[in-house]
């Protein structure tokens, strides 16, 4: 008999500044919510071992989406009209209305790269949106993405070949080949100029450095985590943060053997350092059983 995912693919009609996205989001799950932020570049497919894990489903919904321009989510209406860049504002308040869309309830965010770098800017900007903000490989500032944008959309260049390498690299050695392949082969698909979109946030519009200071991780459920096989954030990138913003000294986590892509590259992994964060952000529900 075929194997079939309990996983539940769907299309929500998000609105932001007037324009709807009509965007695509996978779920499974009961419970707590749980969204999921990809990479830049990227979808919400990075998070297909996480959405088929019984272990966490049991007890959050969890749910994945692909962001404007990425996956199955298409651009808007009139989207050649102009550049794709994503910026700061765009991002949170995309975030912020796609999680109304679904009527959640002060969900638990957690995003990877980019979609840990805006987890800090959320957690300055709406304190109070969300229960609880897991950064997976985040940084204050990463001025490198953005020397990359314009070789990315060079006439000479094919930026699926040439972003392969790239993603390679960010990846670990010792993570399982058949999912460091996977993670190249879901860059392969990015459209041209979404990447350096992307990058346009990520290295110009997100700069966390000057409010750190003010950021309560403790009251807010703060966690940062980051693999350390990732020459973009490496053990002393996420000190930065630890020693930056107040009571993070006991919510940041390193995964050893694991680069920048810890829900897709090496999924066991993954689930080692991330359960003991559920766990604890379950506490803020009221529940003390543990996954």
């Amino acid at each position: 008999m075929a194997v079939i995912e309990p996983i539940t693919g769907q299309y929500v009609y998000v609105e932001v500044d007037g324009t709807t996205y009509r965007t695509y989001f996978e779920s499974n799950g009961t419970g707590i919510p749980l969204v999921c932020l990809h990479t830049a570049g990227a979808d919400s497919i990075e998070y297909r071992h996480l959405l088929n894990d019984e272990d966490v489903t049991r007890d959050f919904r969890v749910i994945a989406f692909d962001m404007p321009y990425h996956g199955r989510s298409l651009p808007p209406e009139g989207w050649w009209k102009g550049e794709y860049r994503l910026t700061q504002k765009f991002y949170m308040d995309f975030i912020i209305a796609f999680s109304t869309a679904l009527d959640l309830d002060k969900p638990i965010l957690m995003g990877c790269s980019m979609g840990g770098y805006v987890m800090l800017d959320i957690a300055h900007v709406h304190p109070n949106k969300f229960s609880g903000l897991i950064a997976l490989q985040p940084r204050a500032y990463e001025p490198a993405w953005a020397t990359m944008t314009d070789w990315l959309v060079h006439p000479e260049v094919n930026p699926h070949n040439a972003s392969r390498p790239l993603i390679r690299s960010l990846s670990s050695s010792e993570a399982p080949e058949e999912y460091r392949r996977e993670v190249e082969w879901i860059y392969s698909k990015c459209a041209p100029g979404v990447l350096g979109g992307d990058f346009h946030f990520a290295s110009k519009d997100h700069d966390a450095r000057p409010f750190l200071g003010e950021i309560d991780a403790e009251k807010q459920g703060l966690y940062v985590v980051g693999g350390d096989h990732d020459w973009s954030c490496y053990p002393e990138h996420t000190a930065e943060l630890r020693d930056a913003v107040v009571g993070l000294k006991n919510q940041e986590v390193r995964i050893p053997h694991v680069g920048h892509f810890p829900p897709s590259e090496h999924p066991a992994a993954f689930k080692e350092a991330i359960v003991p964060v559920l766990n604890e952000l379950k506490a803020r529900y009221g529940r003390s059983d543990r996954i």
